[in-house]
């Protein structure tokens, strides 16, 4: 049967078969003091304190949309943003994947899902002028529109083989856009 109280460490020797069930007798429950309130903090959505431009660099440098600066060295996915109101309820999720190099780290690849669309883009290390991207899972597959959103191309090839994809969300968001930028195996958005 049960013991009556805790036993005082593990036995020599295996039990020989299956030990009994629970107890049916109640159980005095733990009373856990609850937490106290969270001050009133600023509203996180005050559009008065935001910047304009927020995102990633290629080696993980960060900014927030309250214009908060802080770096991340580890390899991990990390979401950006994420919005499943964005455009009337088509949503938005924007993620990162970093990669660790020694004692630093990277942005190696980026992910924009707008509605059903998904457009992912890799860096190169080998910096090729070639562009590394998926659409919907299909390599350089069209892409014309994420979501309805026209998406524009740009290559400052004056050396530096820097590659610019703008996605143009001026249509529901006047002068919005997002933007991806690859350099070598450097991402930033």
């Amino acid at each position: 049967g049960p013991t009556s109280g805790p036993t005082s460490g593990p036995t020599s020797d295996p039990t020989s078969g299956p030990t009994s069930p629970p107890t049916t007798a109640p159980v005095t429950p733990i009373i856990v003091p609850s937490l106290p309130d969270v001050p009133n903090s600023p509203d996180p959505y005050a559009l008065s304190d935001l910047v304009d431009s927020a995102g990633s660099q290629g080696d993980p440098h960060f900014k927030t949309w309250r214009n908060e600066h802080f770096e991340y060295h580890g390899q991990c996915d990390l979401v950006l943003a994420k919005d499943p109101k964005f455009a009337e309820g088509l949503g938005l999720d924007v993620q990162i994947r970093t990669k660790l190099v020694r004692f630093w780290s990277y942005i190696k690849s980026a992910a924009i899902r707008i509605g059903n669309d998904v457009f992912e883009v890799e860096g190169d290390a080998a910096g090729t002028v070639e562009l590394r991207y998926w659409m919907n899972m299909e390599f350089q597959g069209p892409l014309e529109t994420i979501g309805g959103f026209p998406v524009i191309f740009n290559s400052r090839d004056n050396g530096t083989n820097k590659k610019i994809i703008q996605i143009d969300l001026s249509s529901k968001y006047p002068g919005a856009m997002i933007e991806i930028q690859v350099w070598k195996e450097f991402v930033k958005v």
